[in-house]
């Protein structure tokens, strides 16, 4: 998906939800979704209570982001970045407002993201989660095999990308059915 693409999708109990890239032009929605979040779900995606325009400029110089937004509302936030030392694998940050879990946002979105990223060579999803964000933990399991090890009061989560169930590609531009077919080559 390129930067200023909206497909729609439709998810349980809302209207259409647009996903898109997202830029530094987006701080202000950026910033209006985390503070629509609770310290706990930021703690769990970010590490701290407070996100701050430096933050957001810090992970957008490392990776790139798509939001999903409903009504011109940010309600999730997927971002993709390499993993250092370790071709072939990209780092997964996720985040969902918090009324807007369980309605396959999430998922969508990591789709979103892992399709780019395999397209552009990735292997494997990486993700390193707090053992208590059980939610986040239940979703990567639910994706695919995941390989996980202890990190203390964290767990580093590997998924194969080649396992992960992603958005069918576009359909091709549909040939005018009253166009005449090209010859056959009869040289053949």
């Amino acid at each position: 998906m390129l930067a200023g693409e909206r497909p729609a999708l439709s998810t349980q109990h809302a209207g259409p939800l647009q996903i898109r890239r997202t830029g530094a032009a987006d701080w202000p929605l950026i910033e209006a979704f985390h503070r629509a979040c609770t310290e706990k779900s930021l703690h769990h995606r970010w590490g701290h209570a407070q996100v701050r325009q430096r933050d957001w400029g810090r992970l957008l110089a490392l990776s790139k982001c798509w939001a999903a937004t409903e009504a011109d509302e940010v309600v999730g936030l997927v971002s993709v970045g390499p993993v250092r030392n370790e071709p072939g694998a990209v780092d997964l940050g996720l985040q969902v407002a918090d009324p807007h879990h369980r309605r396959g946002i999430g998922t969508r979105l990591i789709q979103i993201a892992a399709g780019r990223a395999r397209a552009a060579g990735a292997r494997t999803l990486h993700a390193y989660v707090e053992r208590s964000n059980r939610p986040m933990l239940a979703l990567l399991r639910h994706l695919g095999p995941t390989a996980e090890s202890p990190d203390g009061a964290h767990l580093q989560v590997r998924l194969p990308l080649a396992f992960l169930e992603l958005p069918a590609a576009p359909q091709p531009v549909q040939q005018d059915p009253h166009a005449h077919p090209p010859e056959p080559d009869r040289h053949r």
